[in-house]
């Protein structure tokens, strides 16, 4: 499971020389504590090498030591002139994307020294942004935790490694990927497994853990209507998986699922829904992201959803079809809707397999509900003639009667959604079949990202 990916290195700056005022000195590393305290609680850990760096050579150590603590990103704090040169090199040993935080308290000089160095940072070809502003000025805040949120989600995917079980699902070119090509752009190593082997790890797990998760389900939710050996199944391959997930040590997955697992076992559905949400039969737990269809694509949009919006569940769901009478968007995806999307737990009703087309040994179990309502942001990564794209477009979740489900397909999930854009035009940006979304407008954060990642955003207007 993925490590803490909120941690923010810390550098204070201001040239080197014995002509400086002692008072000057001291005025900056004093703010030095102040920033730390102001990072702190905006929620980030903080880690910083001393108070006060000037030359070359303490800059570059102090950047060198961050960047062996794991830093995300690196906020170089100019309290005063200084040479940028020095803050270029700090900021190129540490690897890590930088906001050049000047000092904006009155006679500081943090202006000058701020924008020397941002301007350092652009010659060197260094990924950077400039925050100006007050500590205690709002406006200022909101655009440094923008950015060093869009840095976290953006940083946090190096070194994680994705499972991908199975191959390419029923045609899908949208869903696959080059492994190395990944690894060079992202930093995600993909390791392969056969998904057909969970399967003798569910039969082996405790009957004891069933009845418990079982129990904790008829406790939760509002109804189960799926048959009992499917319900079996489908928690003893969310178990399985999760012990499968735990023992590799992945940091998120994406599984073929369709057809063989219908038709030998049962659905990933529990196990997606599950997964994804913040608690199960155990407590609290951590969202862990798995895309449907063995979606390459699909899953890494959705861990960088997740980075940058922890709070939320993340969607994995299909464009399903436009309502043009109520100028609404219809989504629904065979099972794959975190329980958490749902306005109560009690509105989620554990429905048979929704997915009519397949062959079904068991038979399986959907997650029935409607998302809740709420301000969102739809993103999906994908490619242009190998080129990634990430298409980013605002939207409103609208929630719906129960009724409305037997329109598309009674037994899933759905998600309805008013786009807050051209619909023409997100129509036309539209990478594939599967689409995904967090609470919350994250639209510029997501550009952010991409701009760390050397993708190119297409938001939809």
């Amino acid at each position: 499971m993925s490590a803490n990916c909120r941690k923010i290195g810390l550098i204070s700056t201001m040239a080197p020389g014995d002509s400086w005022d002692q008072g000057v000195i001291g005025r900056v590393s004093g703010r030095h504590g102040e920033m730390k305290a102001l990072l702190e609680g905006m929620g980030y850990e903080v880690a910083d090498d001393g108070p006060l760096h000037r030359t070359r050579e303490q800059m570059k150590t102090a950047a060198r030591n961050l960047r062996m603590r794991g830093i995300n990103a690196l906020v170089i704090f100019v309290g005063t002139w200084t040479h940028s040169n020095a803050a270029a090199e700090a900021a190129a040993e540490s690897g890590a994307p930088v906001v050049v935080w000047g000092d904006a308290s009155p006679g500081s000089c943090g202006l000058v020294g701020s924008t020397v160095t941002m301007g350092a940072m652009d010659e060197m070809g260094i990924h950077a942004n400039l925050v100006y502003g007050p500590f205690d000025d709002g406006a200022t805040k909101k655009r440094a935790k923008m950015l060093l949120d869009s840095a976290c989600a953006a940083t946090s995917l190096r070194g994680t490694t994705l499972g991908v079980g199975g191959g390419r699902c029923m045609g899908m070119l949208t869903a696959v990927c080059d492994p190395n090509d990944i690894k060079r752009r992202f930093g995600v190593e993909i390791d392969s497994f056969e998904q057909m082997a969970l399967i003798d790890l569910a039969e082996a797990v405790d009957p004891g853990r069933v009845e418990h998760f079982l129990s904790w389900m008829k406790d939760t939710f509002g109804k189960i209507v799926a048959k009992p050996e499917a319900m079996d199944r489908q928690i003893r391959l969310y178990l399985a998986t999760k012990d499968f997930c735990e023992l590799m040590r992945y940091d998120f997955v994406a599984l073929k699922c369709l057809p063989e697992m219908a038709a030998k076992y049962t659905s990933y559905c529990l196990a997606h829904a599950i997964l994804g949400d913040a608690r199960d039969d155990l407590g609290e737990k951590p969202r862990f992201m798995m895309a449907c269809e063995a979606d390459i694509p699909a899953a890494l949009t959705m861990q960088i959803l997740k980075n940058l919006a922890p709070e939320s569940p993340i969607l994995f769901t299909d464009l399903t079809e436009y309502d043009f009478s109520l100028d609404l968007l219809t989504t629904c995806n065979c099972g794959s809707q975190p329980t958490d999307f749902a306005s109560d737990k009690k509105e989620v009703y554990w429905e048979k397999e929704g997915v009519h087309e397949h062959f079904w040994k068991y038979g399986g179990a959907c997650p029935q509900h409607v998302a809740k309502s709420g301000r969102a942001t739809i993103a999906r990564l994908g490619r242009k003639n190998g080129s990634y794209e990430l298409m980013v477009a605002p939207a409103e979740v609208v929630g719906m009667p129960r009724e409305k489900l037997k329109e598309t397909i009674w037994e899933r999930p759905h998600a309805y959604l008013k786009l807050l854009c051209d619909r023409t035009n997100f129509f036309g940006s539209a990478k594939a079949n599967h689409i995904h979304l967090a609470y919350g407008d994250h639209a510029e954060a997501l550009v952010e990202v991409c701009s760390i990642l050397g993708i190119k955003p297409v938001e939809v207007k």
